[in-house]
């Protein structure tokens, strides 16, 4: 393809070389044909090329996530905790460990990707459930994490609820609304935290998170409320830019960087400006960028600074001095074509996180590009197309469609996701109802009846030799004592004392044998080998002797008053 562009460009040029004429006095179209006909391959050349690469890659990335396993967590919250959002930055935090360093190999070849958690609150039809949605081989990461500070909850694995429901619309069963929300300013400037909420008089956290659980158990049948953070390990570009950021406010920012040419250019007509300027009196160094490096930096605007910006100064280090993860956040309003009301619903998908706004630093806003929208007619074009892409990103967890992530550190996410303390009365939330325990250490096991102690049957009785006996081994765990004589025979006997009252039982036991039906021959046993001796419950039994004859003495005699 690059010979078909050098051909003309080659011709061209040997045609006006040839030519006694300059090439500008050509007339103006002629000029702009050849200079589109010399360069104009080139940005053809790069589109293409970068459109290619990105196919490549995309393709690559595909095959990586789609051999990935992942698993849906449900969390039940515990009903009685006293934990503070704070207890889940330790979770956050731990999942920047999940971030690998990924080679050159792995981005183009494998297309390996960093992995993403979703970490989500849904409501249907008013029963709110708290889900996390993870690689399988990181699930111990996340439950090791709630259980630390949440003894008492219960997780359990769930299939997943958003694949019950259509993608594409219009469809005769739901209808959906919802968007992707993102910050309106920089990542570097935070927004409301837990710490803000504080009550300065109770030292009580007013906590943020019941407003929106209030509004999401406002569904009636038939409708669903979804809100869902996607979360990736990143790079922490972000705080570098913090830090730069602050150090500008105080004004103690970096010197612009020279461009090359000119500081090259500078330096070899260093020697002429001076001749000029100490001839002249005139000084040319700022031609060159010269005067940029001789202007001095304000020493005393530390000292100028107004209270808005010392605040945002602050802020914005209080952020970055703890871990930051990327973010993506989408909201969806689904509901039933019959109980779909989406007037009402607007502005809970609109306000749901207002209560997190910082006029002087950050807000979330929603992403309009992302929003399905109807005020104009070729809005209404695209409308159906919207709605399906926003249902497939919230269904697969996607990371790479809609808007650009955010950067949030772990005390923002743990103020946007986190389980309702003892104080909030949060309605319809699925909490555990029973306390989680463990068995004490050291604590004997058995396995079933392979260890229990049992009483060997006689050959004759099971239909084979004694080898088809169960057998009693150790499998190497500690097991309870095995008695060495049969159970029967390691057990007391008790008789009775009235050989009559055993006489009658013997007999009533005869006549319910004689009464029953008889068995198929399939069924027949011999009870003659399972016979046990008799044992007479009399024979040991001691008759009292009485004396013949009594003494006369008085010592003797019983006393008249003897109680009995």
């Amino acid at each position: 393809m690059l010979p078909m562009f050098v051909i003309p460009i080659v011709s061209q040029a040997t045609q006006i070389a040839s030519s006694n004429g300059s090439f500008f006095s050509q007339p103006i179209d002629v000029i702009l044909y050849d200079i589109l006909i010399w360069f104009g391959w080139i940005p053809i050349v790069v589109t293409l090329g970068w459109g290619f690469v990105a196919m490549w890659l995309n393709n690559r990335r595909g095959m990586y996530v789609g051999k990935l396993k992942y698993t849906l967590l449900a969390i039940d919250v515990p009903s009685m905790t006293e934990q503070t959002p704070k207890a889940l930055e330790n979770l956050f935090s731990s999942l920047y460990a999940a971030k690998s360093s990924i080679t050159w190999k792995e981005h183009w070849i494998g297309g390996k990707l960093h992995p993403v958690f979703s970490f989500e609150i849904v409501s249907s039809e008013g029963y709110i459930q708290f889900i996390v949605r993870t690689q399988t081989r990181f699930r111990d990461i996340i439950e090791a994490g709630i259980y630390a500070h949440y003894p008492d909850a219960e997780i359990s694995e769930v299939e997943d609820y958003a694949k019950e429901f259509p993608n594409e619309f219009p469809n005769d069963t739901h209808e959906m609304w919802g968007g992707e929300i993102t910050l309106e300013n920089s990542s570097i400037y935070p927004i409301r935290t837990y710490v803000d909420f504080e009550d300065r008089m109770t030292q009580e956290i007013k906590d943020p998170l019941g407003l929106t659980l209030e509004q999401m158990a406002k569904m009636r049948a038939g409708e669903h409320f979804w809100m869902q953070f996607v979360v990736q390990p990143s790079n922490q570009d972000w705080q570098k830019e913090s830090l730069k950021h602050v150090r500008k406010i105080y004004g103690d920012e970096d010197k612009p960087k020279q461009n090359m040419f000119l500081q090259g250019l500078g330096s070899v007509l260093a020697w002429p400006a001076g001749v000029i300027e100490h001839a002249v009196g005139v000084d040319l160094g700022g031609l060159f960028g010269a005067a940029g490096e001789s202007s001095e930096v304000d020493q005393w605007k530390v000292f100028k600074m107004t209270l808005p910006q010392k605040d945002e100064a602050e802020a914005i280090l209080a952020k970055a001095t703890k871990i930051g993860l990327g973010v993506k956040i989408r909201v969806l309003y689904v509901a039933q074509k019959n109980a779909f009301v989406k007037v009402e619903r607007t502005g809970i998908v609109k306000g749901v996180l207002n209560q997190y706004t910082h006029l002087n630093l950050n807000k979330f806003t929603l992403f309009i590009p992302q929003v399905p929208k109807d005020d104009y007619f070729w809005m209404r074009w695209v409308y159906t197309v919207k709605q399906a892409r926003l249902m497939k990103a919230y269904q697969g967890r996607s990371w790479g469609v809609g808007a650009n992530p955010i950067f949030l550190n772990i005390e923002e996410l743990a103020t946007l996701w986190h389980f309702p303390t003892i104080t909030m009365k949060a309605p319809l939330v699925k909490k555990s109802e029973s306390k989680r325990g463990e068995p004490p250490t050291g604590l004997p096991i058995t396995f079933l009846e392979d260890t229990l102690p049992f009483h060997k049957e006689p050959a004759s009785a099971m239909g084979g030799s004694e080898d088809m006996s169960l057998s009693s081994e150790s499998s190497g765990f500690a097991f309870s004592p095995v008695a060495d004589e049969p159970l029967e025979e390691s057990l007391p006997r008790i008789h009775a004392p009235v050989k009559q009252y055993v006489s009658e039982i013997e007999d009533e036991r005869l006549l319910n044998v004689e009464t029953q039906t008889e068995l198929p021959e399939a069924f027949e046993v011999n009870f003659e080998s399972q016979k046990q001796e008799e044992v007479d419950p009399f024979a040991d039994l001691v008759e009292p002797k009485i004396p013949e004859k009594h003494s006369t003495d008085e010592s003797d005699v019983v006393p008249p008053n003897l109680p009995i």
